[in-house]
C-alpha cells in the first residue's frame, strides 16, 4: 500500500472521509497498479467534495494546500503543486478529457469531475443553450396584447418585470423568472397560464405539466394556483382550462424504485407541450439534466425560483448557476419587441452584445408582501446583499417591530426564550375545535436551525422543546405518541400520498384514538401512526427543510459558534420564510461570519452559459 492510501485509510478511520471516497481509490489502484498516489488523492477529494454538493474539484483552490483539515484529523495530505498535478492528471489512464469515457474528466480550466456529473453538467448545458435559442412563432401578438392589458391591469411598476416575464415565457422555449419572497412568481405564472391558453382558443387547449422538486412544494404550487386563478380576467372557459394539478419532478419522469433511471428519457420523452417547475433552487444539477433529457424538441419549460436561496441538498447550485446577473437585461433586439407590447425597457437594461440566456431570464425585484416600513424585506435584503453590518442595525432598530436579535449567552437563556414562546404556541394548538383549525395554528410558527445535529441542532431542539412541555406538564413523560406532536416525513410514500418533507400533527379522532393528520388539498386525513413511512419530530427543522414554505412567525437559532453550514444563502432562506415576525437567537458575531460568508458550490455550468 502507497503512502497516500496509508493516510486515506487512517482519515477513514477517523471518519473524516468516508468508505465510498475510499473505495474508488482501491478500484482505480486495482485497474491500474501504477496509478500516481497524487491521483488517487484527486479521486478522493473529487468523491468528498461531491457530498458537500461540489460538481467538481477545482484543483487552482486546492494545489499545494493541506486537504481534510476541516476533520477532528492529525493526518496531515498536501496536495501537489498545480503544475505537477495537472501533469500527472493528464497523463493517467484513468482521467480522460471531456468526451471521452474514463472514471475521472479533467477539463480546460482544471476542473475534474467524476464522470457521471461530467455528463450531466454537459448535457444540460447544452440543453439549455439549445433551447435557449428556440422561438415561439405562432404567437398572436394582439390577443397577446389584449391579454396583458387585462391580466396585468393591477400593475404600476415601470418598467413591469412581471409582464416582461409572461412575454419572454410565451416568445421562447425557455423561461426563467426569479424573485424573491413576495415578488409575486406564482401570480406571474398563472397569468402565463392564461395567456397561453388564449393564444390557443379555439384550437385545442395544449398539454401542460406542473411540477415541484418535493411533494410539499408540489402540493404549494397547486393550492397557489388554485387560489390565483379565481381573480383572473378572463373567459370562464379559460379559467376553467387552467391547470392546477402539480406533482413532483420524480413523478412526472416516472421515477422507478432501487434504480436512478426514468420511465421518460429521450428515447422516450415527456408528452407535454409546457412544463412549468416551481422551487426550482432546490433542483440538483443531476435531476434538472434528466428533466432536460425527456422535453420533446418543441416544448416549453418555464422554471420559477429564487436564485438567491440555498441550493439542492444534492450537488450543483442550478438556478444560481444559470441567473448569472445582478439586474434585468435585455438584447436590443428583444427590447424593441417588446417595446411594440408597450413595455419600454430603459437603456440600462439593454444589452448590445448578449449572452445565450440573457433574453430568458427575468428578475422579479418589487416586493408586494414586504412595504418600506418592513424589517423583514431590509433584513432580507441586507444579507443577499452580504452587508452585515446593514443586517445588524435594523435587527437593533425598535422601529422594526417584526425583527429582533436576542442573544443567547447560554443553554439556560435558549430554554427560556423558546419555552417562554412554545407553551402558549402549543396550547393554541391541542385546545384547537379541529384538525384543520390545529394544523393552522401549527403553521403559524416554526424553530429554525442550521445544523441537525450537535449543540443547537435540530435533534437536540426537538428533545428541548419536548423536555420544556413535558415540565409544564403539556405532553406526557415516557409516551412516543401524544396530542399535538408534530412530525415531518422524509421519505415519499405515493401508497399514502405523503411525500418528503410533509408535516402533520398527532391528534385524537372522535373515538379518542390517536391519529396523525395530514392537510390534503382543501381537506385533512388522518393515519395510523404504525402506518407512517421515516419521520422525525417536527417543533423545529432545519432550513433547508423549511424551504417551499412560508410561516407567519419564525425563530432561527443560530449555532453557538461560527460554521461552515452557516451561510449567507441559509440565513436568507430562513428569514424569506416568514410572513410577519422572524427572531433570531444567537451571537451577533456568529451571524456576522454567516452573512459574510457566501456559498460558492464547485461547478463549470456558468462559465458553459455565459461565455460568449
Amino acid at each position: 500500500m502507497n503512502k497516500i492510501m496509508q493516510k486515506l485509510s487512517v482519515l477513514r478511520s477517523e471518519e473524516v472521509i468516508r468508505d465510498i471516497d475510499l473505495e474508488i481509490c482501491r478500484f482505480l489502484r486495482n485497474q491500474h497498479p501504477d496509478i500516481p498516489g497524487p491521483v488517487l488523492l484527486a479521486a478522493c477529494l473529487v468523491s468528498y467534495n461531491y457530498r458537500q454538493g461540489n460538481v467538481c474539484v477545482e484543483l487552482n483552490r486546492y494545489a499545494g494546500q493541506s486537504l481534510f483539515v476541516d476533520g477532528d484529523t492529525e493526518t496531515e495530505i498536501t496536495a501537489p503543486d498545480l503544475g505537477r498535478w495537472s501533469q500527472l492528471l493528464a497523463g493517467s489512464p484513468a482521467i480522460g478529457s471531456p468526451g471521452e469515457f474514463c472514471p475521472l474528466i479533467l477539463d480546460g480550466q482544471n476542473r475534474l469531475y467524476l464522470h457521471k456529473l461530467w455528463h450531466y453538467e454537459d448535457l444540460l448545458a447544452q440543453e439549455l443553450i439549445k433551447r435557449s435559442s428556440a422561438r415561439a412563432e405562432d404567437i398572436n401578438q394582439d390577443i397577446l396584447q389584449d391579454g396583458l392589458q387585462r391580466l396585468f391591469a393591477h400593475s404600476t411598476q415601470q418598467p413591469d418585470w412581471q409582464q416582461v416575464a409572461a412575454v419572454s415565457a410565451l416568445h421562447h422555449k425557455l423561461a426563467i423568472i426569479s424573485g424573491g419572497p413576495g415578488t409575486g412568481k406564482t401570480s406571474t405564472v398563472v397569468r402565463i397560464l392564461a395567456l397561453l391558453l388564449e393564444q390557443q382558443q379555439g384550437e385545442g387547449s395544449p398539454n401542460i405539466a406542473l411540477a415541484a422538486p418535493t411533494g410539499k412544494a408540489a402540493a404549494r404550487l397547486k393550492d397557489a394556483i388554485a387560489a390565483a386563478k379565481d381573480d383572473l380576467n378572463v373567459s370562464e372557459e379559460i379559467r376553467a382550462a387552467v391547470p392546477d394539478d402539480a406533482v413532483t419532478i420524480h413523478q412526472l419522469l416516472g421515477a422507478r424504485r432501487h434504480t436512478a433511471a426514468f420511465k421518460h428519457n429521450s428515447d422516450n420523452p415527456l408528452p407535454y407541450d409546457t412544463i412549468i417547475v416551481d422551487e426550482a433552487s432546490m433542483v440538483d444539477q443531476a435531476l434538472m439534466s434528466k428533466l432536460m433529457e425527456a422535453l420533446l424538441a418543441d416544448c416549453r419549460l418555464i422554471l420559477l425560483g429564487d436564485k438567491d436561496q440555498l441550493a439542492s441538498v444534492e450537488a450543483g447550485s442550478v438556478l444560481g448557476d444559470i441567473c448569472n446577473i445582478e439586474q434585468n437585461g435585455f438584447s436590443s433586439a428583444f427590447a424593441q419587441e417588446l417595446s411594440q407590447l408597450d413595455l419600454q425597457i430603459p437603456e440600462r437594461n439593454q444589452q448590445q452584445a448578449p449572452y445565450p440566456l440573457t433574453d430568458n431570464i427575468t428578475l422579479l425585484t418589487k416586493s408586494y408582501r414586504f412595504d418600506s416600513d418592513s424589517g423583514i424585506g431590509r433584513l432580507a435584503d441586507s444579507v443577499n446583499r452580504g452587508e452585515a453590518e446593514q443586517a445588524t442595525q435594523v435587527l437593533d432598530d425598535p422601529s422594526y417591530n417584526d425583527t429582533s436579535l436576542v442573544t443567547i449567552p447560554d443553554h439556560s437563556t435558549l430554554e427560556q426564550v423558546i419555552g417562554d414562546e412554545m407553551r402558549t404556541y402549543f396550547k393554541n394548538i391541542v385546545n384547537s375545535s379541529s384538525p384543520q383549525e390545529a394544523l393552522t395554528a401549527f403553521n403559524r410558527m416554526r424553530i429554525l436551525a442550521a445544523h441537525r445535529r450537535g449543540p443547537w441542532g435540530v435533534r437536540y431542539l426537538n428533545q428541548l422543546v419536548e423536555r420544556i412541555l413535558q415540565q409544564e406538564h403539556l405532553i406526557p413523560k415516557y409516551r412516543q405518541w401524544y396530542p399535538g406532536k408534530p412530525v415531518i416525513i422524509n421519505v415519499n410514500d405515493y401508497s399514502l400520498r405523503l411525500h418528503n418533507g410533509d408535516t402533520g400533527l398527532c391528534l385524537p379522532d372522535e373515538e379518542g384514538e390517536l391519529k396523525i393528520y395530514f392537510r390534503h388539498e382543501d381537506t385533512v386525513r388522518a393515519i395510523a401512526p404504525g402506518r407512517l413511512p421515516d419521520h422525525s419530530t417536527a417543533y423545529v427543522l432545519t432550513v433547508h427543510k423549511s424551504q417551499g414554505s412560508e410561516f407567519d412567525k419564525l425563530m432561527l437559532v443560530l449555532p453557538d459558534s461560527d460554521s461552515k453550514v452557516l451561510s449567507r444563502e441559509l440565513i436568507y432562506t430562513a428569514i424569506t420564510r416568514s410572513r410577519t415576525a422572524i427572531s433570531i437567537l444567537g451571537d451577533q458575531s456568529v451571524l456576522r461570519a454567516g452573512i459574510e460568508k457566501r456559498l460558492q458550490r464547485a461547478s463549470g455550468l456558468q462559465d458553459r452559459l455565459w461565455e460568449k
